[in-house]
């Protein structure tokens, strides 16, 4: 199986579910922070205007695959890919092995009432998750300094950020080497898909990106055709 995929010049991974839970125990037993974030259409589109973004994508330590549209194209084609890709099997399988591992998990997002309802469906889904502590961007008014100092206090495992795009990825480029956490796990859509949270936006989203993605994969490969 294909572990790597190009999409418009971007390298995205591309392990199994089973796989990518070995990287990931590798994460948690080495020193520094790995970066993992779920990668959709919207960040593939998203990279071709936020160079922020798009330099992201290329410095995570594993980019999962949160839509099967991504797979598809990139001229790939696996049935057991896509099954794992539709039922967001890596978000599932990461968080029952952060459970059952009792590791600390800190949660990040934009604004309060977002981390709330991250809150409220990890304690209903995962009774026995470890949360450490919280923050939001909005409670902080901007201050990054601030939200580093957050996280460091509590020097959890995990950070689950529900940062959107491309405020997370601009949080990670400047701020990566001074958070004190062995993983930061971008989990964007694979929690709502799983929560229910703002589903037709989400469809509607999904429709609209697929569009644009497709044109800029048409205007790619033709640049690279006529090199």
């Amino acid at each position: 199986m294909v572990k790597k995929i190009d999409i418009l010049g971007m390298e995205i991974d591309n392990y199994t579910v089973r796989e990518a839970m070995i990287q990931v125990e590798g994460y948690l037993n080495q020193t520094g922070m790995s970066m993992i974030e779920t990668v959709s259409m919207k960040m593939l589109d998203m990279a071709g205007e936020e160079s922020c973004v798009k330099e992201c994508i290329r410095l995570l330590d594993l980019a999962v695959i949160g839509e099967k549209e991504i797979l598809v194209a990139a001229g790939f084609h696996s049935n057991q890919r896509t099954k794992e890709i539709v039922e967001h099997e890596f978000f599932r399988e990461f968080l029952k092995r952060i459970v059952r591992n009792r590791k600390q998990v800190f949660l990040l997002g934009e604004q309060a009432e977002d981390v709330d309802k991250l809150e409220d469906y990890l304690k209903e889904e995962y009774e026995k998750i470890l949360i450490g502590g919280r923050c939001s961007l909005d409670e902080k008014s901007g201050d990054i300094e601030g939200v580093v100092n957050e996280v460091n206090g509590v020097s959890p495992d995990v950070v689950l950020s529900i940062l959107p795009s491309p405020v997370q990825e601009n949080f990670l480029l400047g701020n990566k080497g001074k958070l004190d956490a062995k993983i930061w796990y971008g989990i964007g859509d694979d929690y709502e898909a799983h929560s229910g949270i703002r589903r037709l936006s989400r469809i509607a989203g999904r429709m609209i990106h697929k569009k644009r993605l497709q044109s800029q994969l048409h205007k790619y490969q033709n640049e690279n055709e006529a090199k």
